[in-house]
């Protein structure tokens, strides 16, 4: 979190620039993948077949 007026737009720009790339570097979220696997299985541990 940052604190800017409005007249300082080249800091905010800075700031948005350094705060995407925070992001970036985090990587993909780890549990949200797991979630996905699991949801992806039945209660056997067996992945799901898509139907159609």
């Amino acid at each position: 979190m940052f604190h800017c007026s409005s007249a300082e737009g080249q800091i905010f720009q800075e700031e948005m620039i350094r705060i995407s790339e925070i992001i970036e570097n985090l990587g993909s979220n780890s549990i949200k993948e797991s979630l996905l696997l699991e949801k992806n299985k039945d209660s056997n541990g067996q992945k799901k077949k898509k139907t159609e």
